[in-house]
């Protein structure tokens, strides 16, 4: 009795010692909450817009509003992109700092390796708030145009917008490349994983 006793405690101490978050891996959590508390609400806000400018376009039968529906349809579906992804590296950079020998490394190297592993994070997430701060950008612009009084002048206004909205999206994806590259090794492991 006394050794099923003394093995059980054993196997709970072990239990608890194996469950152990590092500190680097709970600070990626923590992002990916942060990431997972940004995200859902922003793709309905999307969702909801898209679903207003095709019911515009109909109404108006003006290509103005399919255009800025289609915009926001690529800011939406590159944001999920960028959130899915980010989501998956931010599991395998948890797995990968709670692993015993990381844990054990001294703290200047946890430290300079963590950060170069927080950064590829961060670096796409920027990429989620460019497109976000494109969509803040334009839904102020149309905002401003539907206050107008003239139909001629809400299309001119909106179309201004969706030519500056189109200049931003591009210059977020041009920053894609980038940021992808710096996980390249991180995406192919996901890859394996499957």
């Amino acid at each position: 009795m006394k050794k099923v006793f003394l093995l059980l405690v054993f196997l709970l101490c072990a239990l608890q010692i194996s469950a152990k978050e590092s500190v680097q891996a709970a600070v990626l959590h923590n992002d990916g909450y942060t990431l997972y508390k940004e995200f859902h609400p922003n793709d309905n806000n999307y969702k909801n817009t898209i679903r207003d400018m095709e019911v515009l376009a109909t109404k108006h039968k003006s290509k103005v509003f399919s255009q800025s529906a289609a915009l926001i349809k690529t800011i939406r579906s590159k944001c999920k992109y960028y959130y899915d992804t980010n989501t998956k590296l931010i599991e395998l950079l948890k797995q990968k700092w709670n692993k015993p020998h990381y844990m054990n490394m001294d703290e200047e190297w946890k430290t300079t390796t963590f950060a170069k592993d927080r950064k590829k994070v961060t670096d796409l997430h920027m990429l989620s708030l460019g497109m976000q701060q494109a969509f803040n950008d334009w839904n102020e612009a149309r905002n401003q145009a539907v206050k107008m009084t003239k139909n001629e002048d809400i299309i001119k206004a909106v179309n201004e917008a969706n030519e500056r909205l189109k200049a931003t999206i591009d210059s977020v994806l041009a920053e894609e490349k980038p940021a992808f590259d710096a996980i390249s090794k991180e995406l192919e492991v996901i890859k394996l994983k499957k």
